[in-house]
């Protein structure tokens, strides 16, 4: 029954340690993205949702960032 917690807790571990890598690659690739942004020589494109009623929305042909966000 030790084995088991003890692998339980590695298990736990390695989680954690998972879940931190995760956020610090979010992290990075949302700083990647604001240079993108910021350095891109938009061409905006307006589109309609397929709908009746839809909405329309624009957005940058190049880095896909929409306006007004």
């Amino acid at each position: 029954m030790d084995k088991i917690y003890e692998k339980k807790l590695k298990l736990e571990k390695t989680k954690q340690n998972l879940f931190s890598q995760i956020k610090e690659i979010d992290n990075i690739l949302g700083e990647i993205n604001q240079v993108i942004i910021n350095n891109c020589i938009h061409e905006w494109i307006t589109e309609r949702e397929d709908s009746m009623y839809g909405e329309k929305f624009t957005y940058c042909k190049k880095c896909n960032i929409l306006r007004g966000f």
